[in-house]
């Protein structure tokens, strides 16, 4: 919505706004309702969709129960409810290029210096909300978690993701 608001008023410059631009303003705005809605219920079950990420996470078969201790789950914690926040928000927003520039280049720059280009703790996070949200709730939230995990991982070119 951001970057849809910055880029209509830069085409504007000085005239009215195209009527294409207005109707996507439009289907924007008859979507927020039930976009704040689901943002509003993923604040409310945060707690609940982090505590079952991690015990994905924990479960998962290359997880190293051996070497995993407080200070790393606390870590992974953190880097989950991070990424859950700002992937609420980009759909709250229906902002994807928001997304990656506020969030996404940051977090995989961060795995990247830390050796983790295969990081799969938006994916956990993504199955914690078919279990915590209904499913078309978590439907509204998943083009932006895939979004984050390709670019992660490298599976696409984010210009793909528009």
């Amino acid at each position: 919505m951001i970057t849809l608001l910055e880029e209509l008023v830069d085409r504007a410059a000085g005239s009215y706004v195209e009527r294409q631009d207005l109707n996507k303003l439009e289907h924007l705005m008859f979507a927020w309702a039930e976009r704040k809605e689901v943002y509003l219920t993923v604040q409310a079950k945060e707690k609940e969709i982090i505590d079952r990420a991690v015990a994905l996470v924990s479960a998962s078969p290359g997880f190293p129960k051996k070497a995993a201790n407080d200070a790393m789950m606390t870590r992974c914690r953190r880097d989950m409810t991070l990424a859950l926040r700002y992937y609420a928000l980009g759909m709250l927003l229906q902002d994807k290029e928001m997304l990656k520039e506020r969030f996404i280049y940051w977090q995989k720059n961060i795995l990247q210096a830390m050796d983790l280009d295969k990081y799969q703790g938006v994916n956990y996070v993504l199955q914690a909300l078919y279990v915590e949200l209904t499913e078309e709730q978590a439907d509204l939230l998943k083009p932006y978690f895939k979004l984050g995990n390709d670019m992660i991982s490298g599976d696409q070119n984010p210009a793909d993701n528009n």
